[in-house]
């Protein structure tokens, strides 16, 4: 064999192992870029995660009742940071209006959804 023979079986080895060198690389990063990933869906899985209320947040919802000048004739707690309400709306003049509703509070105790309606 010729030097020249030689040296293009050199160079053909070095770039055959480079090769392989990223391919190890890539792997490695897509296995990183794999773990960050999960990392990030149980992350979001996390968020995702239901932050409800408490009986305790009985207090909120009753403020916020009284300060939108409903009188409240009943409440109980339904579980999962629900409280169902029964109120009058007294604002309405002499014609007093009935209503039940299902008030959903966070885990802070922050009123989220409020719906309504008539007895």
């Amino acid at each position: 064999m010729t030097f020249k023979h030689v040296l293009s079986a050199f160079i053909l080895v070095i770039f055959i192992g480079i090769g392989f060198g990223s391919d190890e690389n890539t792997s490695s990063n897509n296995t990183s870029s794999k773990n960050s990933s999960t990392e990030s869906n149980s992350t979001e899985i996390k968020k995702e995660k239901k932050c409800v209320g408490s009986k305790n947040c009985i207090t909120s919802v009753r403020r916020n009742f009284v300060n939108t000048g409903k009188q409240i004739l009943g409440e109980e707690y339904l579980g999962e940071g629900q409280f169902g309400i029964s109120f009058m709306d007294i604002s309405k003049g002499s014609s007093y209006n009935t209503f039940n509703s299902v008030v959903t509070t966070d885990c802070d105790c922050n009123i989220i959804n409020v719906v309504v309606n008539p007895m």
